[in-house]
């Protein structure tokens, strides 16, 4: 292969995995596993021809030796992951509302809270962004002022075949849209391999398309 050749083959290898040209061996190998475990056939979301297309550009670029620990190309390490948004699946939703029931039916004070301020309080996502690790969550129903509950899928990043979920509570001074972010002692105990969490209520699909395009 001439060089020119080549460098144009590198640069649509590190494309397909969603990096820049100035992205180094841990880069390439992270972006692969994260394509790898969301793309593939036996995923839930699989995408073969994203699985395909990645696989073949890891394949080349690793016997180009540019996955070798220590090896990157020019330039400094700058990755360039690509944001994706998926649905949650009808499994996760349910199991998210499960687990809300649950805990609703067996309070701590062994009374029934109302049920109209319990449902309003109480959330679950319907669509996961991704960024690398970094999760955002998007819920549709909007943040009530006092307290509230949310039920999260925590196994999206891990390959565990069931869902696991989680109950977050947390109190709010207003009503209406608005960001929690995970702080990282949960982050490091109830979900795998993220490395930070956020969750946006009332969220509408302009809110993901915002984060599509956030850079």
């Amino acid at each position: 292969m001439e060089p020119v050749e080549k460098i144009n083959a590198r640069a649509d290898a590190l494309e397909a995995l969603g990096l820049d040209q100035n992205a180094g061996s841990d880069d390439i190998r992270d972006a692969w596993r994260h394509i790898a475990f969301h793309a593939h056939p036996d995923h839930r979301n699989g995408d073969c021809t994203q699985f395909a297309r990645a696989k073949e550009a890891y394949d080349f670029l690793r016997r180009e030796g540019l996955t070798t620990k220590g090896r990157s190309t020019t330039g400094p390490r700058r990755p360039k992951l690509r944001k994706r948004v998926i649905e949650l699946e009808s499994a996760d939703i349910d199991a998210c509302r499960v687990l809300l029931n649950t805990a609703l039916t067996h309070s701590s004070d062994g009374e029934k809270p109302n049920e109209k301020n319990a449902i309003e309080a109480d959330h679950v996502p319907d669509a996961v962004g991704f960024y690398g690790r970094h999760l955002t969550y998007f819920v549709s129903t909007p943040v009530c002022e006092g307290s509230n509950r949310i039920a999260l899928p925590t196994s999206v990043l891990s390959s565990a075949r069931r869902t696991e979920t989680e109950m977050l509570s947390f109190q709010s001074n207003n009503a209406g849209s608005g960001e929690v972010l995970v702080p990282n002692t949960i982050i490091e105990s109830k979900f795998p391999g993220a490395k930070s969490v956020r969750i946006k209520f009332d969220a509408d699909q302009q809110m993901r398309d915002d984060f599509w395009l956030a850079s």
